[in-house]
């Protein structure tokens, strides 16, 4: 059986210098660009159920696909950011935001959430090491209490790790509670 990763185990494991968070995947211009998305895609769903599509459409398709019916990440398995992604703060290694983020991801876990929905990754904190390569990343969805890291396996963490997490984030400027 698989088993997630504890929080307080990959952070031990995480050796950074400096962290950067993003916010992805809300706003209006993200809005509208999905939304112009999904018409295209179901423009191509529906011409492929009367005919052949192009090589062309259907790689169209398919990369649509990727997009609307997959769990997003901040990066993908390309190593690029998503297209909708913003970066919100940049912390140095000597700032007490470091302090405040390590006593958050030091919580330990005593009670894991557990909804039933599939995650919506809209903030992120991406681990640099001294030589600006990333080191590791936690994609966040606070509606659904998850995240993951950077090569897509699940972080369990206390129940608390989401609120201070949250209005951490929020007080670096992602706009959390909007969820747009």
């Amino acid at each position: 059986m698989y088993s997630n990763i504890d929080l307080t185990d990959f952070y031990k494991n995480l050796a950074f210098k400096y962290f950067e968070t993003y916010s992805l995947q809300r706003g209006i211009a993200y809005e509208k660009i999905f939304k112009d998305k999904e018409i295209r895609f179901n423009q191509l769903l529906k011409k492929s159920t009367k005919e052949i599509l192009t090589s062309v459409e259907s790689k169209e398709l398919d990369f649509l696909d990727s997009q609307l019916n997959r769990v997003q990440f901040l990066i993908n398995e390309n190593k690029e950011k998503h297209y909708s992604a913003e970066r919100i703060k940049k912390s140095n290694s000597s700032e007490d935001e470091i302090l405040e983020l390590h006593k958050i991801l030091s919580i330990k876990t005593q009670k894991t959430p557990s909804w039933m929905c599939a995650p919506i990754y809209r903030d992120a904190i991406v681990f640099y090491n001294d030589n600006y390569d990333v080191v590791n990343v936690l994609n966040i969805c606070f509606s659904c209490e998850y995240m993951q890291n950077l090569n897509q396996e699940f972080i369990d963490a206390d129940e608390s790790v989401y609120e201070n997490l949250k209005n951490l984030l929020m007080k670096f400027g992602h706009k959390i509670n909007s969820d747009r």
